[in-house]
């Protein structure tokens, strides 16, 4: 299917071939718009009601929001709305069609085919929007291809920033870990230096309550010997004493003098024997204190275990750490495989912009051929016309492949608009992806030295 523009001026045509006319499009307008109801009769005496209801119909047939169409706009700027309630729609609708028709050849919409259009006219407006939906339904093949790679262009970055987020992500929470980590093993270092210098202390200590204990014990068992041996010297005397008292002796002198030494002997071991006892009680008081502090030596000991517990939890931590390294280099490679293939993908739109300039050049090409092509017609139809009014029939074979090739243009320019719309939107969201992820990737590298820097 070609384009084919309605060029017929109905002048020239008599009442019957206008019939014939408004049943054609009226076939076209039910094959193509099916949900739009038209008679000859609303083509005859076409009304504002009748037109409007049509391009509402075209509209939603390229998927359009009419209702962008129907409300103000807020920069519009408009101070009473109220007032403008049913001229604003009207006209937004002739800025959009006096758009449309533009690139359809049609320079001069205006405000007056919508409010108060014309029989001929209308037939013409709406002949050239029906060429034109024929032409983009057979066309819409063509873009599809073309708008599928472009979607999924579209996907595939989509895919590879959810891959960065994951990475980002994961990078993140390794980081912050670490850190937690780092400050945990940090304090549990300096607790361990403090539990071996606590340790070293806690065992000079006991050592040298070892010591003393032994002397004690020692010095103890001296005493309870002296002990031993002054109640027996004791035992002795006493025993001397009776026996004494049972003989009989002549010279009492004699017995009072050596009562008295012995009442002396008897008072000195007495003296010896409570300073022994008190000797004792000190010592024993020693040893209860002794035991005390290895009471206390060997609770410090418990909480010496309690630290060798701990550094074997940082034996642990360390190797979960040398194990989170590894997952960070593997997160490293898979960043790279990721940055290798935003390179093949902005290739693969290198390509994509070379073709897109050589078919620009080629099109540009094209529009030079058919602009001279369209001045030696234009010379011809002005010396055919010249000649002979009967060649009328000509000029319009000609027009119609002016159009022709000026749709065509249009078209072209149109599909090349609307690639580089679209792979310009993929550039920026792929240089966007890539600046983000570079900073990441900077701020998680600074962020990793600052934590080396502040565990050294």
């Amino acid at each position: 299917m070609t384009w084919q523009p309605n060029t017929t001026t109905m002048n020239k045509q008599n009442k019957s071939s206008m019939y014939i006319e408004y049943g054609n499009l009226i076939k076209e307008l039910e094959q193509y718009m099916p949900q739009f109801k038209a008679t000859i009769k609303d083509l005859q005496e076409p009304s504002q009601s009748f037109v409007t209801d049509f391009y509402t119909d075209v509209f939603s047939e390229f998927f359009c929001d009419v209702n962008n169409l129907t409300e103000i706009h807020i920069n519009q700027n408009l101070t009473y709305n109220e007032m403008y309630s049913e001229t604003v729609p009207i006209l937004n609708m002739c800025t959009a069609l006096k758009y449309i028709y533009s690139k359809l050849g049609i320079d001069d919409f205006g405000l007056n085919d919508i409010c108060d259009p014309s029989s001929k006219r209308t037939y013409r407006l709406l002949q050239t929007m029906i060429n034109f939906i024929k032409y983009s339904d057979e066309k819409i093949h063509e873009v599809d291809a073309k708008m599928k790679a472009v979607r999924n262009m579209k996907d595939t970055i989509d895919n590879f920033k959810k891959q960065k987020d994951i990475i980002v992500n994961t990078i993140n929470k390794k980081s912050l870990d670490r850190i937690q980590r780092g400050a945990e093993i940090k304090t549990i270092a300096e607790e361990v230096k403090d539990g071996k210098s606590e340790l070293a202390k806690i065992q000079k200590n006991r050592d040298d309550v070892l010591k003393e204990l032994d002397k004690v014990k020692q010095e103890q068992d001296d005493i309870e010997k002296k002990c031993s041996k002054l109640c027996e010297l004791k035992e002795n005397i006493i025993r001397d004493i009776n026996d004494l008292r049972a003989q009989i002796v002549e010279a009492p002198d004699l017995l009072k003098a050596d009562h008295e030494r012995l009442k002396r002997m008897k008072n000195e071991i007495t003296e010896k024997k409570t300073a022994m006892m008190a000797q004792v009680s000190a010592k024993k008081q020693t040893v209860i204190i002794l035991e005390q502090e290895l009471a206390a030596q060997e609770k410090r000991l418990r909480l010496l275990t309690d630290v060798t517990e701990k550094n074997e939890r940082i034996s642990k931590l360390i190797n979960e750490i040398e194990s989170m390294s590894q997952k960070k280099c593997e997160l490293e490679e898979s960043s790279e495989n990721l940055r290798e293939k935003i390179e093949i993908i902005e290739r693969e739109r290198a390509d994509i912009n070379n073709k897109i300039n050589y078919f620009t050049k080629e099109m540009e090409r094209e529009h030079n051929s058919y602009k001279s092509k369209y001045d030696i017609l234009n010379k011809e139809i002005d010396s055919m016309i010249k000649q002979s009014s009967h060649q009328s029939e000509t000029i319009k074979s000609l027009d119609f492949e002016i159009n022709k090739c000026n749709l065509r243009k249009k078209e072209l320019e149109t599909d090349v608009i609307t690639i580089m719309k679209d792979f310009e939107f993929a550039k920026n969201a792929l240089n966007e992806l890539q600046k983000n992820f570079n900073l990441e990737t900077i701020k998680n590298l600074m962020h990793h030295a600052q934590n080396e820097h502040f565990n050294y």
